[in-house]
């Protein structure tokens, strides 16, 4: 088939019939490459066709919860469960498993990089920049408090959370290990 296409392109110009499959296999390409570079740009939704549907029910779950330990229905394991499934291969959720039973204790959300995808899908920019932005400006030394930034921002605390443990892992400060807290202090 890809002989034809050249041909076609290189009587193109020539006959009137040959420009129109010129057009047509440009289209196809371009639609091709587009598709290619959105693989790129958003990995995640590519994994498979119901991880974006899965993700903001998940983010809808993380909202009501404030958690990042989320139960759902048997149903909703079934309908998702080849979604669930290369998610978790890919370490961005973990299955709280028991032997013969799947997710019989629901999914933990392992990957702060995964509650940012959530958050792309389903929450209001505005918020996130906001957020982005407090956590940008922290001095060294200082520290924020997840809690008190939830008000300010409207967001939950999990997402705060993620947003700090990123910048912790780009080095630019710390978490608190204290249980019950949700604390980030500016290293750098």
């Amino acid at each position: 088939m890809s002989w034809f296409c050249s041909i076609i392109r290189i009587a193109g110009a020539s006959f009137p019939l040959a420009s129109s499959m010129v057009q047509i296999q440009s289209e196809i390409d371009s639609n091709a490459l587009l598709r290619r570079v959105e693989k790129l740009e958003d990995p995640v939704s590519f994994l498979h066709d119901d991880v974006p549907k899965l993700s903001k029910s998940i983010y809808q779950k993380v909202r009501s919860e404030e958690s990042t330990t989320l139960s759902f229905s048997d149903q909703f394991y079934t309908q998702y469960s080849r979604a669930l499934a290369a998610l978790e291969s890919q370490g961005f959720i973990e299955g709280l498993h028991a032997i013969g039973e799947k997710y019989v204790a629901g999914i933990h959300l392992k990957d702060p990089s995964y509650i940012m995808y959530l958050c792309a899908l389903a929450e209001d920019r505005k918020k996130m920049e906001k957020l982005i932005k407090i956590v940008h400006a922290c001095e060294v030394g200082k520290w924020l408090d997840g809690i008190k930034i939830k008000s300010e921002v409207d967001l939950p605390l999990p997402v705060i959370k993620a947003v700090f443990d990123i910048y912790e892992s780009k080095g630019f400060g710390f978490c608190s290990k204290e249980l019950g807290t949700t604390l980030y202090m500016g290293k750098a």
